[in-house]
């Protein structure tokens, strides 16, 4: 089963969609799982998950996931992890952990310092050097495998000041016994590590947009406002995964980005009029669409050098 387009829209507009309170994170992802299964687009699935819930920490969780399964494209679905940072930063040389051969099998060693939802994740995406090239420079590669396995210890932090329903934690992987098949094909950083940061921002683009689209419904905000949030949400859906790398995306990306500031600027007060516990959740949450501003400034930047032929 696929949705259109327009059905997809009827179905993110209906009024008998019900935001949920959930109590747990594993909670949530039943039921995102449930409500997202036949929709094919991982975007639509981002969008369709803000839709649902009631708060912009679900609403993350949405965007988050769904830009694994945008990027990994597992077999099946599970509440994932991506391990990246570490105590020097999430830079190729500053990937400490590592992966060595003992006979048949690898054995990963080391610690990720920042794990987004590492309390709850079924599965984790692990990077991990394998020593250095005859460049001088590091081989990364992508594992991965479930969360369970004999080895691995992962801490909780303490919640972030926005958005403290996702839980953050570290990690440590002693002796983690790993097969050949764990091991993602390809470079580790280029395929993997570098584009998702571009597969996180537009799909938790998507799940914000959702989000406030249900706030207005529910909330009864002017016809004017929820044109406005589907006018900007119907030009993410169409980018396809396969172009996430190409300077018109980041383009598309920085111009829906600022949009949405206008219109959070328009609207907030019809947010603050009708549910005010709703926005002081939401005004202490959107500290989340600042989260490496400076990294996609950059980015647009070069997008515009490509364009103009500034960065050949």
């Amino acid at each position: 089963m696929q949705t259109s387009p327009l059905n997809f829209f009827e179905t993110l507009l209906s009024h008998s969609m019900n935001r949920n309170s959930f109590d747990s994170m594993p909670d949530w992802f039943e039921c995102f799982i449930k409500e997202t299964k036949y929709i094919p687009s991982t975007l639509e699935q981002a969008a369709l998950g803000g839709r649902l819930s009631n708060n912009m920490s679900f609403a993350f969780a949405a965007g988050y996931q769904s830009a694994i399964q945008s990027l990994f494209k597992p077999d099946y679905r599970q509440l994932s992890s991506l391990c990246i940072s570490e105590h020097e930063g999430n830079h190729p040389r500053a990937i400490k952990c590592s992966l060595t051969q003992h006979g048949q099998n690898r054995h990963l060693n080391g610690s990720k310092s920042f794990i987004t939802g590492a309390n709850e994740a079924e599965f984790l995406y692990v990077a991990a050097t394998t020593g250095f090239n005859i460049n001088n420079r590091p081989n990364i590669k992508m594992l991965s495998f479930q969360a369970n396995l004999e080895g691995i210890k992962i801490r909780k932090m303490k919640p972030l000041p926005f958005v403290p329903e996702i839980s953050h934690g570290t990690a440590t992987f002693k002796q983690v016994t790993l097969k050949s098949q764990q091991i993602l094909e390809g470079d580790g950083y280029t395929n993997f590590v570098k584009p998702f940061r571009t597969h996180e921002d537009i799909h938790v683009l998507a799940a914000i947009i959702g989000f406030r689209i249900g706030e207005a419904i529910d909330s009864n905000w002017s016809h004017d406002s929820v044109e406005a949030h589907l006018s900007l949400l119907a030009s993410l859906l169409p980018l396809e995964p396969n172009n996430f790398n190409q300077a018109s995306t980041h383009l598309i990306l920085a111009g829906c980005r600022s949009q949405l500031k206008v219109l959070i600027q328009q609207t907030d007060d019809q947010f603050k009029q009708n549910n005010i516990k709703g926005f002081e959740e939401w005004r202490r949450d959107k500290a989340l669409l600042e989260i490496a501003s400076k990294a996609h400034k950059i980015r647009t930047n070069r997008a515009w050098d490509i364009l103009e032929g500034n960065g050949r």
